[in-house]
């Protein structure tokens, strides 16, 4: 895949040691966000951004601190989240049954797994076929941002998302619709083609047919389960 913008994670996968900030980011005033932790490995998407069926469009990934210090110091987990700022990472990582015990495998399950495997959706299916991509790719407990215009490093993401417009992924846009809009005009029209979905409620992002609707629903079950 070629995109316009150059990916600005690699060297974040490389790097040892915190500030986990992309290079393109290095002037940014931390002191414009709102408890941002750079010392978590960033993570701008999860799963095989470039072969998914269905991308699952977020706001920002999440801070719990009792959790992150656990976390932070499971070096296997560690090395999967590296692995995974590639954007053709092969599985979603908290789906691994050695990570279910994370804040990140139970909101897969309880929000994707879950309403889906009784439909008869695997976990080889969303390994498959389901990606997540964030607005906004920095840990932090709530989403707070002082910036005018996103960050260099965001742009990246965007651009993973027009890729997917173009290739006919279906799109949920589960989180910072307005955000998610300004940034990616085009999925406004892409709305309108039934191709990019909202939820009924942006607060429980659960993948139900009572958030998502029976159609929707059972489109997204039929394109996660092919191959």
């Amino acid at each position: 895949m070629s995109l316009s913008v150059a990916n600005p994670w690699l060297k974040i996968a490389e790097q040892k040691n915190p500030p986990y900030l992309a290079s393109c980011d290095r002037n940014i005033k931390l002191a414009d966000f709102y408890n941002l932790h750079v010392e978590i490995l960033p993570q701008p998407y999860l799963g095989n951004v470039i072969s998914a069926k269905v991308i699952c469009l977020l706001l920002n990934p999440g801070c719990a601190r009792t959790e992150d210090n656990v976390e932070l110091d499971c070096r296997r987990l560690q090395e999967a989240l590296r692995d995974n700022l590639d954007p053709a990472a092969s599985r979603l990582v908290y789906l691994d049954d050695e990570f279910d015990w994370t804040s990140g495998g139970r909101w897969l399950r309880q929000k994707v797994l879950n309403p889906l495997s009784s439909h008869g959706v695997t976990r080889d299916d969303l390994d498959r076929n389901f990606a997540v991509v964030e607005y906004f790719p920095y840990h932090s407990k709530t989403f707070d941002v002082k910036l005018d215009e996103p960050l260099e490093s965001q742009r990246y993401g965007f651009e993973l998302v027009r890729q997917a417009i173009n290739n006919g992924v279906i799109i949920l846009l589960m989180r910072g619709g307005e955000l998610w809009h300004k940034a990616v005009p085009e999925l406004i029209p892409y709305q309108n083609s039934g191709n990019c979905i909202t939820p009924h409620s942006t607060r429980n992002v659960i993948l139900s047919e009572k958030n998502l609707g029976e159609k929707n629903f059972a489109k997204i079950v039929d394109v996660l389960k092919t191959r």
